[in-house]
């Protein structure tokens, strides 16, 4: 009964022995040797409960359409470089005088506009009779000095003016001639601003849908405003020269060639540009190549095992569609030609039980916008 009960105590130490050392054979394991050893046995199952991305997409805009292409507007675009003067009338009539004893002397000021696109400023008016010198200055920098009759054109340093400036009208001596005095007439003394006016490139921006893959052209209008001489029009697409070409004063019609690499889906830029002249360029319209109705379609393909799980009816196939607004949504979607008519007013959408339409292979999804909306993310899940 003793050896019994030794042997039995012998084994239940063996055992303890055992379990220990294969604790401690755990501990010392790598932590990815010890998870995968651990998690093995909970593993078994995992493949029934997983999910596999059959199809992940981001379509963005969509919107219907009623044949297989798109046509798009953008507003008008007015490009030039031209001068426009400013005149300023200072005085109808002037007369100044100096003589041994007494002075006459005129001031008349004006405001400097736009001094950044000043081109050039002048000083004009007309000498009905003059004695002498006529002396001018302007804020107190001589500016001219001598004789002076007829129309007067005199060129103002812009590097002179201030916002408020001054004209000072005085004459010379008559030296020691007591009895004579020196004195201009003058009429319509006025200040000329000439102003350069730039506005020689614009953008334009227009979003595409996903449909919209096809080539595109653009056509445009083209008016000059005012006669010139010959100028120079780029467009450019999204950073790319898309045109340049040589233009002349005249009214034409435009239409440039639009590789589908060149275009975006989402948002596009256009930039319209010159070198000198006046023109408008109106009547834009960019047209772009779609599917038919604006739809878009998706191919993705199941393999053999995936099949057979959706077969047998371990897994089936889940649409998830996230929205960018919860507005109303009207689209039909397809797959393998299966249609389902969808109007809903969320932010999401969900349909599953989509298995017995997926076959093993090739497949086709397709979805047909009966109203404009974005689709931030799309999945067909397998799960």
């Amino acid at each position: 009964m003793k050896r019994a009960q030794s042997s039995a105590s012998n084994v239940a130490v063996l055992v303890f022995l055992i379990a220990v050392f294969m604790a401690l054979f755990v501990l010392l394991l790598p932590s990815e040797d010890r998870n995968e050893l651990l998690n093995s046995n909970l593993d078994g199952d995992d493949d029934s409960s997983s999910e596999t991305f059959l199809l992940t997409q981001s379509p963005g805009l969509l919107k219907p359409s009623s044949d297989d292409e798109t046509i798009h507007k953008i507003d008008s675009v007015n490009l030039f470089l031209r001068d426009e003067p400013s005149v300023s009338d200072l005085a109808t009539k002037l007369i100044v005088s100096r003589g041994v004893f007494s002075s006459n002397i005129r001031k008349l000021s004006f405001k400097a506009e736009d001094t950044e696109n000043l081109e050039d400023i002048n000083l004009f008016f007309t000498v009905e009779e003059g004695d002498g010198n006529i002396i001018i200055t302007l804020n107190d920098v001589e500016v001219f000095v001598g004789q002076a009759s007829g129309l007067q054109n005199i060129v103002l340093p812009k590097n002179l003016l201030q916002e408020v400036n001054t004209i000072k009208f005085e004459v010379s001596s008559p030296g020691i001639n007591i009895f004579k005095s020196n004195e201009y007439t003058l009429r319509d003394v006025k200040v000329r601003q000439s102003f350069e006016i730039v506005n020689t490139k614009e953008k334009r921006r227009i979003v595409l849908s996903a449909a919209e893959k096809g080539n595109g052209k653009l056509n445009y209008r083209l008016f000059c405003n005012s006669a010139a001489d010959i100028s120079r029009l780029r467009i450019f697409l999204n950073g790319k020269e898309l045109s340049d070409e040589v233009i002349t004063c005249g009214s034409s019609e435009k239409e440039a060639e639009i590789d589908s690499n060149d275009l975006d889906e989402g948002e596009n830029e256009f930039i319209f540009d010159i070198d000198k002249g006046d023109y408008l360029i109106n009547d834009i319209e960019l047209t772009v190549k779609s599917s038919e109705g604006g739809s878009i379609n998706y191919k993705f393909a199941v393999s053999e095992d995936d099949f057979e799980d959706i077969k047998t009816r371990n897994k089936d196939v889940e649409l998830d569609i996230q929205f960018s607004d919860d507005d109303e949504k009207k689209f039909v979607f397809e797959i393998n030609n299966n249609e389902f008519t969808i109007d809903i007013k969320d932010n999401e959408y969900n349909q599953d039980n989509l298995g017995r339409f997926i076959e093993e292979g090739n497949n086709v999804f397709k979805i047909t916008p009966q109203s404009e909306f974005n689709i931030d993310k799309l999945d067909l899940i397998l799960k």
